[in-house]
């Protein structure tokens, strides 16, 4: 009776071996993968090549795919025909897209003296242009900007109003440290921004119709104090060593005006990134208040970038010069 049971046992874990076993073998048959010479044969019995997956690569939004670069030309069949190019390695950088597009305009105007995209200082208003809409051709092929297309400038502040002196002490006279805010907030001249437009299309050639869209003010990043060690990386122009508090303030208080150099950007994003010099004076209105005069105003060359920002790293304690240069 025992050699029963135990011989029903042993069948039906044999049993259970022949179904792993077959569950095994019917895996491994599924998994194979057919030979790459067979071929695929489409819903009519005819061969049909082997589908590859295309790897897309995405595109900025400013560029073109590659092998395709439109250019906007001219030719008998009218302005702004698009053709393309199908050199794969002819695919311009981002920057230069803009430069490639041209677009032939009746009403480009090339006698605007703005060339590129380089400021022009107003020597009267004592501001700059800073940017003109809507690059354009002539039909001849000069460079131009449309006739009523839109301008922006840059004014430097306290040059139109007054701004705050902020000073630290209990003696006016003597005090621990001044700070002069030359805030962006701070009133621009012109004032008025007709006499701004006015000179604009005296000494540009800009449309007395083109409006003036923006009117941003100079940022400053950098000062001195021409004459002391007094000098930082911020938008106030402070007082703090002991000959800038007994010489420079007595004489300030006195009326007698405070020269400073500023290096600083426009306050908005515009094509060039530029970075501006400035020479001028602070001058005392009463006693906490002072207006600022601009006396030259230029882009900071290239010779004159590297001695400046290397005045900047030779002060004590470290600035962050990389911040501003």
């Amino acid at each position: 009776m025992q050699q029963c049971v135990l011989l029903k046992q042993s069948s039906g874990i044999l049993r259970q071996i022949a179904i792993f076993l077959a569950v095994v073998s019917l895996v491994a048959a599924c998994s194979k993968t057919p030979p790459s010479s067979d071929p695929v044969r489409g819903s009519k019995g005819k061969s049909a090549s082997k589908a590859i997956p295309l790897k897309v690569t995405p595109q900025p939004n400013n560029q073109p795919a590659p092998g395709r670069t439109a250019i906007l030309t001219t030719d008998d069949s009218g302005p702004n025909k698009e053709t393309s190019s199908a050199s794969p390695t002819s695919v311009p950088k981002p920057d230069t897209i803009s430069k490639q597009i041209s677009v032939v305009a009746e009403d480009c105007d090339s006698s605007i003296k703005f060339k590129g995209d380089e400021p022009i200082f107003l020597p009267e208003s004592k501001a700059f242009i800073t940017r003109i809409m809507s690059p354009c051709l002539t039909a001849s092929g000069e460079a131009g900007h449309k006739k009523k297309a839109g301008w922006m400038a840059m004014g430097f502040p306290c040059t139109g109003g007054e701004g705050r002196i902020d000073w630290k002490g209990t003696n006016y006279n003597r005090p621990k440290m001044v700070s002069f805010l030359l805030e962006t907030s701070c009133p621009m001249a012109p004032v008025d921004t007709r006499k701004l437009r006015e000179e604009a299309t005296k000494t540009v050639g800009i449309s007395a119709e083109a409006p003036l869209i923006a009117f941003n003010p100079f940022a400053i990043q950098y000062w001195e104090v021409p004459g002391y060690d007094d000098a930082d990386t911020s938008f106030a122009v402070d007082l703090r060593s002991s000959k800038g508090i007994d010489d420079a303030w007595v004489r300030f208080i006195k009326s007698k005006p405070l020269k400073v150099f500023l290096v600083g950007r426009e306050n908005a994003w515009v094509p060039g990134n530029y970075m501006y010099a400035v020479e001028g004076d602070l001058i005392w209105v009463n006693k906490n208040r002072f207006t600022f005069k601009v006396e030259k105003a230029r882009l900071l060359a290239d010779d004159e970038h590297r001695k400046v920002r290397g005045r900047c790293e030779a002060l004590r304690p470290e600035r962050d010069c990389l911040r501003v240069f």
